[in-house]
């Protein structure tokens, strides 16, 4: 969940801004042995373009009215950023590089570097967090284990600074905070995650949550840091579903979890600027994450578009209410007609009068392949039923595709095999990827129910482990 929260965190960053001619920063730079044309900049609710011209080079100039976190995306790229008012950075990308492969001029080269460098360093920590979610470990060895890590992290920014006097002090200021907020979080996602994670309840010590103490809830400016920000998201996420009744396990396309989110801020975190971000964040979990649109939301909706003042916020969640209008329930799905294995063609409106369960994958994604041996397991429930159960794979090799239906793969010690039945139909063509564009697929699996008319039921289903979730939305359809 949380890998999920920060993804999205990134790309929908803080306010307006007031344009100044003293607020323009430039970001340029190079790439080489790159193959995308386009780099993303997300600062400040907006997501700017950066084209990469013929000879590799990019320039954009940006507004920047204080202040700010941001991130670069691009193809196999992700950096965290920090920008000031009317202060330059050059990013020099080398695509065949290892972990030294960025290097960054300019005025703002040192936070650069320095974020660049902390993020090596978390990614390498990271892969020691699943041994502390299990026994023997405990949660005082996981608290242990996380200072200690947090120790090492202001050790560093120290050192960082003596070694680079030239370090902004803003930035050092700022920084600290984020070490501290990184940590919050951890330790309070903790009981949930640990507990997740092991059949038998871990002991966590009542005192745990001792740390809240030192945090201000009460100040927006906690919003003003991409940790802080993330902790204040992520403390509504679990606060609202645990005073809502919601397990933190049905949270997914659940408008009334998002209804409790919305009611948690305005109770517990009145000041504006909690509004205008927060309702903000899950508004956009439930549209995009959840693929759900403004589908049983449509209120709440309204009531942020009337009553944040965030203009820059405002406009996005109106283009997510037109981006997703096209895909809502009761809207016509795009016909396609893609071939088989054996060649023969076939249509989406081959089926009309049956439901079409459409699962779009690939064969490099496990988590697509972990969830076969329960979608096979619904279809031989249903197989007798109104429905024809449609896997349509995006690989960018057909062969690929063929040999993992003619050979199978192994899950768990169990191998799956892809054997015929009536009621599966396997799926693939170079327009493939388009189709799935067209269905605004943007991660896999995707699974989409599709009505006797062709018409959406829902362009998000749950994942077939969940087996009682997909039972209960088939079992509810007429004529299924």
């Amino acid at each position: 969940m949380k890998q999920i929260f920060s993804v999205l965190l990134m790309i929908a960053l803080l306010t307006d801004c007031t344009k100044s001619t003293d607020s323009i920063s430039v970001i340029s730079g190079k790439v080489s042995h790159y193959d995308a044309k386009e780099l993303y900049l997300s600062i400040d609710g907006r997501k700017d373009t950066l084209r990469i011209k013929e000879d590799g080079t990019f320039s954009l100039e940006v507004i920047v009215s204080q202040p700010s976190d941001a991130v670069l995306q691009g193809q196999g790229l992700q950096l965290k950023l920090y920008l000031e008012p009317g202060r330059d950075l050059e990013i020099n990308i080398n695509g065949q590089g290892n972990e030294g492969s960025v290097l960054f001029k300019g005025d703002l080269a040192l936070p650069a570097r320095y974020l660049y460098e902390k993020a090596l360093q978390k990614r390498k920590s990271q892969k020691l967090y699943s041994t502390f979610y299990r026994p023997p470990k405990t949660a005082g060895d996981f608290k242990l284990f996380r200072d200690s890590l947090a120790q090492n992290q202001f050790a560093y920014l120290e050192d960082f600074k003596k070694t680079n006097p030239g370090l902004s002090m803003n930035f050092y200021k700022r920084e600290k905070l984020a070490i501290s907020y990184d940590l919050y979080s951890d330790l309070y996602g903790y009981p949930r995650v640990v507990n997740i994670a092991n059949r038998e309840r871990m002991n966590i010590p009542s005192d745990w949550y001792f740390f809240l103490d030192s945090i201000n809830m009460n100040d927006p400016s906690i919003l003003d840091i991409s940790e802080g920000k993330w902790f204040v998201t992520y403390f509504v996420a679990l606060e609202s579903a645990k005073t809502g009744g919601i397990s933190y396990d049905d949270i997914t396309r659940n408008a009334d979890w998002i209804r409790e989110t919305f009611k948690y801020v305005k109770e517990h975190l009145p000041q504006q600027e909690f509004y205008n971000e927060i309702p903000h964040y899950f508004l956009t979990y439930y549209m995009d994450n959840d693929r759900m649109g403004t589908a049983g939301i449509e209120d709440l909706v309204s009531e942020y578009l009337s009553k944040s003042t965030d203009e820059t916020l405002k406009k996005d969640i109106r283009l997510k209410c037109d981006k997703w209008a096209a895909i809502a329930t009761g809207q016509p799905a795009p016909d396609f007609t893609l071939p088989n294995i054996k060649g023969e063609h076939v249509s989406l409106d081959d089926f009309r009068g049956k439901y079409v369960f459409i699962d779009f994958w690939f064969t490099g994604c496990g988590t697509c392949k972990a969830m076969f041996p329960y979608l096979k397991l619904i279809m031989n429930e249903y197989n007798e039923r109104n429905i024809i159960f449609i896997s349509i794979s995006v690989d960018k090799e057909r062969s690929d595709w063929e040999k993992m239906l003619r050979e199978g793969y192994e899950e768990e010690g169990m191998q799956v095999l892809f054997e015929e039945q009536p009621n599966w139909i396997h799926l693939y063509g170079p327009q493939s990827r388009t189709l799935a564009n067209q269905y605004l697929v943007s991660g896999y699996p995707t699974y989409i129910l599709i009505d006797r008319d062709g018409k959406f039921v829902r362009s998000q289903c749950e994942y077939p482990r969940r087996m009682d979730k997909i039972r209960k939305l088939l079992d509810a359809q007429v004529g299924l």
